[in-house]
């Protein structure tokens, strides 16, 4: 069974590590993916988890203040 360090309505910030192949953006929390619409590669976001899979979660950007540039 794969450990879910996330639960669905939670917020975490995220750094956007690499691309999914649909052109969403891929960041981790303790190893476990989480696939973010809408969030650009090196970004820092907080997402809300929106769903939870056994191999990944998805998200949504709630807050992107912690982006750089």
């Amino acid at each position: 069974m794969v450990d879910r360090p996330v639960t669905t309505g939670e917020t975490h910030v995220v750094a956007i590590e690499e691309l999914g192949s649909e052109g969403d953006g891929v960041g981790y929390v303790d190893d476990f993916a989480v696939l973010v619409d809408d969030a650009a590669l090196g970004e820092t976001v907080r997402v809300e988890i929106t769903a939870v899979g056994s191999n990944f979660a998805r998200g949504e950007v709630v807050d992107a203040e912690f982006g750089f540039g």
